[in-house]
């Protein structure tokens, strides 16, 4: 182990500060906020519901995709093969 001398550093070098950058180049779009007309026209944000529980919407998008997996599925096996 080395025996150090506990000195205290003394450095003159000075720093030159730092710069912020101006944001003031690119002005900001204004927000639009939307009017009451736009607002009832919204759709309504669905309750969060518990984990594991299944709604009307949830059955019928799994149907939907149930159905357009067959569909793909006929349509794959009615395109006429080039044999030749």
């Amino acid at each position: 182990m080395t025996n150090r001398d506990n000195t205290t550093r003394t450095d003159t070098t000075t720093r030159t500060p730092t710069t912020t950058r101006s944001t003031t180049t690119r002005p900001r779009a204004a927000r639009r906020y939307p009017n009451n007309e736009e607002n009832m026209d919204a759709p309504l944000v669905p309750f969060i519901r518990q984990p594991g529980e299944d709604d009307e919407m949830t059955t019928i998008r799994r149907e939907l995709a149930a159905l357009r997996a067959q569909l793909n599925r006929i349509e794959r096996t009615m395109q006429p093969t080039d044999t030749q």
